[in-house]
């Protein structure tokens, strides 16, 4: 179906993905450590949350989920990065500028907010963009990843239909341009299938982001994690059943299990049995609980098996950060559909390429591709010199595939040793191609050769020639070309001569007979009279 060699289909959704955040959802994150994007987490990113709070966020949102799910974000980015908070209604209002986001700012961040309200009469999307880019121009950093995440229930709406129908053209023509040029990512969030889906999906298109609809939590904290994903992309751990295993090379695990009520209670089990609630947590452990959401942070977690305890462990999902991990490359932009792509995945310890034997030798890495109808293949990956494959034993693992579907794919990438796990998650996007890509292009025409004339001989004139007269040059021969075009020219004259010639004799014969008629009348009429 999408991987062309070694690749099998899954008969439905991938269990993990349709019950990721149900009753109690899962994402594992381990601290902020990995060298593998070094220099891109060094400067961290600039994120700014632009929430709608127009009065139909009432009804939309009556439970203001938005607000636990914004928390949940700004709770796992990293000390180098930065939050900003817009909330907006007829225009933008900012309620928190880039702050970073450390311990020292976490509070303060996450009580920003909660003062997001559903108080305002319309929905300006034009004035939430203008804002959201003020605030990334003026505060941002250009060396930092700058990302808009833009969230709203409905459509523009100003209260003047024809002032809606401006802004939304300038929105196209000039707002989508200088967020382009400035290289700002737009993440749109639509709460509802009323708002201007095609207009969010144009916003994130364009600025190479996701466009995602969450009309409930568990939707909602799915639509933050692949954000958070795709603004940080993490390792990931994969879990079963609750269960993950934590190894040496990491340092802190943070645990972010969300819920479908307050009432329901969250513990960990650690490797040796012993229990970890919030009541008994400890000084190594921080817990922060919420009704949507805990968070749970464990520094230096003894190496094993690890559970997470709850009502309902279906669709377990974790992400990981270490200073061992996973990387990968999908394809290179931009993606068509069926055109057969690259794909490659490699082990790193501290930004390095791991090629130890001994270490590859009993790790499988694997590609699981999720497409925009839910359906999901897998497809093996090998360094075996083959199959896309640039050279044997290097440590990057490759296979080839094609994507049937066009749309955003999801592709875990994962790699399993009986010593650690890793998975990352890649969002991938798919277009129809304009033409056939799956044949190879025609050759192009070879160029039409001119043929080069042969230089004309040069005559060279002696040097005591005798000046030419005009009477030998009437004599001399015209070239062959000009004898034809004089002939032609004589024989038109010629003939237009000799039919003059012709009617002008025919019409003074004429008229000759003409007047000698006339005189023989003059003659008979006088004989009469006599």
């Amino acid at each position: 179906m999408m991987g062309k060699r070694h690749s099998r289909a899954a008969t439905g959704q991938l269990h993990g993905l349709h019950w990721f955040l149900r009753s109690v959802g899962i994402l594992l994150l381990c601290g902020w450590m990995l060298p593998l994007s070094a220099a891109e987490d060094s400067h961290g990113v600039d994120a700014v949350l632009v929430i709608d709070s127009s009065g139909s966020m009432k009804q939309t949102d009556p439970r203001r989920l938005r607000v636990p799910a914004a928390k949940m974000f700004i709770s796992l980015l990293s000390s180098s990065d930065r939050v900003g908070l817009i909330s907006f209604s007829d225009n933008g209002y900012p309620i928190a500028h880039l702050t970073q986001a450390d311990k020292q700012h976490q509070a303060e961040l996450l009580a920003s907010v909660e003062k997001v309200s559903a108080k305002g009469a319309y929905t300006n999307l034009y004035a939430a963009l203008a804002k959201g880019y003020e605030m990334l121009k003026r505060e941002g950093d250009s060396k930092r990843r700058r990302m808009l995440v833009l969230m709203s229930d409905g459509k523009m709406d100003t209260g003047d239909f024809e002032q809606d129908k401006a802004l939304i053209e300038k929105i196209r023509s000039e707002m989508l341009a200088t967020l382009v040029q400035e290289g700002i990512e737009v993440y749109t969030i639509a709460f509802t299938e009323a708002s201007d889906m095609p207009l969010m999906e144009q916003i994130s298109e364009q600025t190479a982001a996701l466009s995602r609809m969450a009309s409930n939590d568990r939707e909602l904290h799915q639509v933050f994690s692949q954000i958070f994903e795709s603004a940080k992309q993490p390792d990931m751990l994969p879990m079963d059943e609750g269960s993950f295993m934590v190894d040496t090379a990491v340092e802190e695990v943070t645990v972010v299990a969300s819920k479908a009520s307050a009432d329901v209670e969250i513990n960990l089990l650690m490797p040796d049995g012993r229990k970890i609630v919030a009541a008994n947590a400890g000084n190594a452990v921080r817990w922060f609980k919420s009704e949507q959401f805990d968070m749970i942070t464990v520094e230096k977690p003894p190496a094993g098996q690890w559970k997470l305890v709850y009502s309902d462990n279906r669709g377990d999902r974790a992400y990981v950060v270490t200073k061992l991990g996973v990387d990968a490359r999908v394809g290179e932009a931009p993606i068509y559909v069926d055109a057969e792509q690259t794909s490659e995945a490699w082990l790193h310890d501290n930004g390095e390429v791991i090629t130890k034997p001994e270490i590859l030798a009993q790790t499988t890495f694997m590609l699981e591709i999720i497409q925009p109808d839910g359906k999901a293949a897998e497809t093996p990956l090998a360094d075996a010199g083959m199959t896309g494959d640039r050279a044997a034993g290097d440590g990057v693992y490759s296979n080839l595939l094609a994507f049937a579907q066009p749309g955003q794919h999801q592709v875990r990438v994962i790699a399993k040793n009986p010593n650690f796990q890793r998975e990352k998650s890649i969002i991938v996007s798919v277009a129809t191609p304009t033409v056939d890509t799956t044949q190879p292009p025609m050759p192009e025409p070879a160029p039409v050769v001119e043929p080069v004339p042969e230089p004309e001989p040069v005559v060279e004139t002696p040097a005591e020639a005798p000046p030419v007269s005009e009477e030998s040059i009437k004599e001399e021969p015209l070239p062959e070309e000009g004898m034809n075009i004089g002939l032609m020219v004589s024989l038109f004259v010629l003939v237009n001569i000799v039919i003059a010639a012709g009617v002008g004799g025919f019409l003074f014969w004429r008229k000759r007979k003409a007047a000698k008629a006339a005189a023989d009348a003059t003659e008979a009429d006088a004989d009469e009279e006599k």
